[in-house]
Parts: structure tokens; C-alpha cells; sequence
């Protein structure tokens, strides 16, 4: 096994309420930007899913750094702290292509079915010629293509010529979450659908889709769109560090068939370059009008999603991280439980493959839900 240099942070105190769910922070460790295992980089860890002991991550590798994969840590979080620990990797495999060209992947991502087998989300890309469909799929556990999720139309981008619907280039199914039994299964976009678009209001909170999939038994584990809600982004905001010029939803968790755990995830402007902001909030999508049937959101009514905050990582972590630069984070997963029963979130940052960003690992411990 390859050695990788960690990074550990241990902090405690912060507890975040939100209705029933608040959550507490428990402590950290990171993955060495350029960190190597069994030939390959580890990097751009953009979807994480915990299963039998194992953390899952996948790669939004797009070919640069190697083929389409997902990693297998070993996890540990106790008393001395939090490591992680490279296992195995799984690479991508039996896709049919696409016309006369290798099927496209930007792996966003990823869940662990009941069975052993994964799901995974990939974004597309509307840059290509023909253009790149979004998609989710379903691989074995050693990665081997099954069969893809049927997508409604109205999240396809016509495959030639001048857009008019579907999703927008890097902004698709970057959230994707399954409830424990594996039922349901949700997949959220990053920005809104082109139809969608207002930019007079996008500063002022996006409004974006979750798609809700079902098994409805005809055929175990083949999935059929069953409901879709709507969710605003919150607004951007601007304080000392600089001017907020962007903000998505990154991820997605279910607590349960109606709550789900988001992670929003933005940009601000600072000096030359830019920094991100990320908050979790807790969303209700049980009052939500569904928009399943409405191709354009604009020409209907409709109710949002409910939603509270839990934590802003850039003003809520002080006490715990310091002057921490916040990293981008891109990833949801339960993880273990804690020696004292209670159930962890995992969040982890995507580095971009880039020396200036880091791949960490944060743990909360999950209280009152």
C-alpha cells in the first residue's frame, strides 16, 4: 500500500440547530494534493458514499489524470482523531459509446444500493459536438456498467444547435442520494435547467430541481422518475473576504423520503483569484408543489422547499478550524456511528487536481434526528 501524508485537525463545541437536527463538529484529516495509489492520482473526490466500513469516493477525473474510477478508503474516527486510509480503486467500465466516439464522463455522484451495486451521476457536456447527455447509472461493485436511469426529457439538451432546454454546461447532477432501503432515490442539479434561467433573479437565489426516482418492484432496481421539487438557492452574499459571484448546489443527502440534508457551495471573488463559501442546510420537500409535469418553471405556480440552515463553514467553524481557508466542498455521506451511538455526516472537498486546493475530510456528529 502506497504511503499518503495526512493532515489531522480535532475540534469539538460547535453544535448547529435546526428544527430536530443540529449538527456538532467532530474533527478532520485531508489527502495530500498530487497523493498517488496504484498508479493513479487521487484527486477531484466530488461524491462520497459510506458502505460495510468502506468510504467510497469518485473521481471527476474527465480523462486528464486517468480513466473513470471511484476510490475505497478504510475510515476510522475515534478518540485520537480521524484517518483515512486508500484501499482499492475501481475503475469505470462497459459503457457503450456514443456514436462513433468513447462515452464522456464527469463523475459527480455516487450511492451505495442495498445490493453491493452503486449508482453514479455524470454531468455531460454541452461543449462537445454532438452534445454529451447527463446521465445516472448503476455499475456492479467492480465498477462494470448495468444499465442507465431513464432522465426526462426536459433535463436533455438538444444534441445539435442553438440550446433551448435541458441542463447548463457544468451545472447538471452534481447531488445524488438514495434513502436507506434504497427505494428512492433523489438527483439534484447545480444550477437551473436553461428553460429555468432568469438571470434578474439569480443573484437573488436560483432556483433549482430535485428529481425524485422510484423502484417501483416491476423490476428490482430499474428506477422511473416519480416526483420532482423545486429549491432556491440562497441569495448571494458579499461580506469583508469579497463579492459572492456564484452559488450551486454541490450535493445532496436523504434523511429520509421527504428531508434532505443540501449543500450549497459558491465562489466570492478575492484579490486576484477567488474563494469558496459553503453552507448545509436541511430541506423539506414535503410541502413542495411538484414540477414534475412543468417543462418551463416560469409558466406556473408553485411552492419551494422549505429550508433552515445548519452551518455556514465560513463564520460558524472559527473556534474549530481557525483561519482555515474554505475548501471546496463537494460531497455528502453518512458515516460510522460514533462510540456513543450517535450517527456521523461526512463532507468532503473536491481539490480540482490543483496545488492550491486541498482534499479534506470533515466529520460531524449528527444530533436529534
Amino acid at each position: 500500500m502506497h504511503k499518503i501524508f495526512w493532515s489531522l485537525v480535532l475540534a469539538t463545541g460547535l453544535t448547529c440547530q435546526a428544527q430536530a437536527l443540529s449538527l456538532k463538529y467532530v474533527g478532520e484529516t485531508s489527502i495530500v494534493t498530487g497523493a498517488k495509489f496504484d498508479e493513479t492520482t487521487i484527486g477531484g473526490l466530488s461524491g462520497i458514499t459510506y458502505a460495510d466500513g468502506i468510504l467510497n469516493a469518485v473521481s471527476d477525473d474527465k480523462g486528464r489524470w486517468g480513466e473513470p474510477r471511484f476510490y475505497q478508503f478504510d475510515l476510522k474516527i475515534d478518540g485520537k482523531g480521524v484517518t483515512l486510509v486508500p484501499k482499492s480503486v475501481k475503475f469505470v467500465n462497459g459503457l457503450k459509446k456514443e456514436g462513433s466516439r468513447k462515452a464522456f464522463l464527469d463523475l459527480e455522484g455516487l450511492v451505495a444500493m442495498p445490493d453491493g451495486d452503486f449508482l453514479i451521476s455524470s454531468e455531460g457536456n454541452n461543449d462537445l459536438k454532438p452534445r454529451s447527455m447527463p446521465r445516472v447509472f448503476r455499475v456492479a461493485a467492480d465498477g462494470k456498467w448495468k444499465y442507465d436511469i431513464t432522465i426526462p426529457d426536459k433535463y436533455l439538451p438538444e444534441r445539435t444547435g442553438q440550446q433551448s432546454k435541458g441542463i447548463q454546461n457544468n451545472g447538471a447532477f452534481e447531488g445524488l442520494t438514495a434513502t436507506r432501503d434504497g427505494k428512492f432515490v433523489f438527483t439534484s442539479l447545480e444550477a437551473p435547467l436553461t428553460q429555468d434561467i432568469d438571470m434578474e433573479t439569480e443573484a437573488n437565489g436560483p432556483i433549482i430541481r430535485i428529481l425524485k426516482f422510484e423502484d417501483r418492484g416491476a423490476q428490482r432496481g430499474y428506477f422511473t422518475p416519480a416526483a420532482e421539487f423545486t429549491y432556491k438557492i440562497d441569495a448571494f452574499h458579499d461580506n469583508q473576504i469579497g463579492r459572492e459571484i456564484f452559488r450551486g448546489v454541490s450535493e445532496i443527502l436523504a434523511l429520509s423520503e421527504s428531508k434532505i440534508i443540501v449543500l450549497e457551495r459558491g465562489a466570492r471573488i478575492y484579490g486576484k483569484g477567488w474563494k469558496s463559501t459553503v453552507g448545509l442546510y436541511l430541506a423539506d420537500v414535503s410541502k413542495a408543489t411538484d414540477t414534475l409535469a412543468m417543462v418551463k418553471l416560469a409558466d406556473h405556480k408553485y411552492t419551494l422547499a422549505e429550508k433552515v440552515k445548519l452551518v455556514d463553514f465560513e463564520t460558524d467553524l472559527t473556534k474549530e478550524r481557525g483561519k482555515k481557508d474554505v475548501q471546496n466542498f463537494e460531497a455528502l455521506a453518512f458515516g460510522p456511528n460514533l462510540p456513543d451511538g450517535r450517527r456521523t455526516l461526512l463532507v468532503m472537498s473536491d481539490n480540482n487536481f490543483s496545488k492550491n486546493e486541498v482534499t479534506e475530510l470533515l466529520v460531524f456528529a449528527i444530533e436529534g434526528e
